[in-house]
């Protein structure tokens, strides 16, 4: 059995219950919260690790004050939680009432030789602050946690080599961080606070900068979607979607899957596919883009500018932002059209050869990271 890493810390430690909820597509963000749970079971803590797709606040949060811990690990999406978590926070995680509090904001750190270039996490870590602070918690602990990038559609996995050494790095920062937290706190690291808020920076010039990627990551990358023809249709990426965003359609033996609205783009399924069928359709993605924006200018031109519905002096400016809005609505329909033409063979082929994803030799999840317990976490 492994040796406790806070064994050797002097602490005093009061609490009774610790609740962890995350999110976590590939198992970056799951592995760093279990070893926050795996520090407080040594101690004979009662322990929750809950992923937000399945949580009950009521159930798992059984003590108030200072005797209950609560925990949100979680991805950096464009500086922002995912969407998941945010809908928790908002809407479902119940009021603290002196409960402690503490967040930790997975990043996409990049290896470059001996060094590791760190991600950035911006208001992936402080929403979840102000959020915990308005509902009554006492913030004990919050940091910025770099772990392998894995954004699956953009480029291929990192070596099992430096994964093994980014690994090594968090766990090391995270000891740090649960040796803390077992003290009952504070687990801050100046420098990792600053480094987060200088991503935050951007959003005093672009403050809508942040939905802008969450709303592309969910209904755009969503929509490249596809499963090239050595897909088995054994359906294991949509009964493990944390989302249920992929549906199989069509009969037993040739459904497909079919990515809706709620996607997330957190590469769950693109990373554990055994035959690595999941591609990305990049090409076709920046095609429709571009087209739906060139016909959303040409209708916009026409209808504020020819018909004289508005002045070209208040058109020009906007015209960028509401021919994106027309494209963005145009995204349904280029979907359905896509997934059509993927039932043809030839066309099926073209999309499956011209995808950078099947280039990418090397597919990414967390290593020793089963789907099943990044799905269902230990409650």
């Amino acid at each position: 059995m492994d040796k406790n890493p806070c064994a050797d810390y002097k602490h005093k430690m009061s609490y009774k219950n610790v609740t962890v909820y995350y999110a976590s597509g590939t198992g970056n963000s799951y592995r760093a919260a279990s070893w926050l749970t795996d520090v407080f079971d040594a101690e004979n803590t009662r322990t929750h690790l809950v992923p937000v797709d399945k949580a009950v606040p009521a159930q798992q949060q059984q003590q108030t004050g200072s005797q209950q811990l609560v925990g949100l690990y979680h991805p950096a999406h464009g500086l922002m939680p995912p969407w998941s978590m945010i809908h928790f926070l908002l809407f479902r995680l119940q009021r603290g009432k002196g409960a402690h509090g503490a967040v930790v904001a997975t990043r996409g750190g990049i290896p470059l030789g001996n060094i590791i270039i760190p991600g950035g996490g911006g208001l992936a870590l402080y929403f979840p602050l102000l959020i915990l602070l308005i509902k009554g918690y006492r913030i004990r602990g919050a940091m910025g946690l770099d772990m392998p990038c894995n954004l699956l559609n953009v480029h291929w996995g990192i070596t099992p080599e430096n994964t093994e050494r980014m690994f090594e790095r968090a766990k090391r920062h995270h000891d740090r961080f649960s040796a803390a937290l077992l003290a009952n706190g504070p687990a801050f690291r100046t420098a990792n606070l600053l480094w987060e808020l200088l991503w935050c920076v951007p959003f005093a010039f672009y403050p809508l900068l942040p939905f802008i990627y969450l709303t592309i990551s969910r209904v755009f990358m969503a929509k490249l979607m596809f499963a090239d023809a050595t897909c088995t249709h054994c359906g294991a990426c949509a009964r493990h979607c944390p989302r249920d965003a992929i549906k199989m359609v069509g009969s037993p033996k040739t459904q497909t899957p079919f990515w809706t609205w709620r996607c997330e783009a957190c590469m769950r399924c693109m990373g554990y596919c055994r035959h690595k069928s999941i591609q990305a359709a990049q090409l076709w993605g920046v095609a429709v883009w571009w087209g739906l924006s060139f016909l959303s200018a040409v209708i916009l031109q026409h209808l504020y500018v020819n018909s004289g519905v508005a002045s070209s002096q208040w058109v020009a400016p906007h015209t960028t932002y509401l021919s994106w809005a027309l494209a963005f609505f145009g995204l349904l329909p280029a979907y359905y059209l896509f997934y059509g033409l993927q039932k043809i063979p030839p066309l099926r082929w073209l999309f499956t050869y011209t995808t950078l994803t099947r280039l990418y030799r090397r597919r990414y999840h967390a290593p020793d990271t089963r789907v099943k317990d990044v799905a269902n976490g230990q409650m």
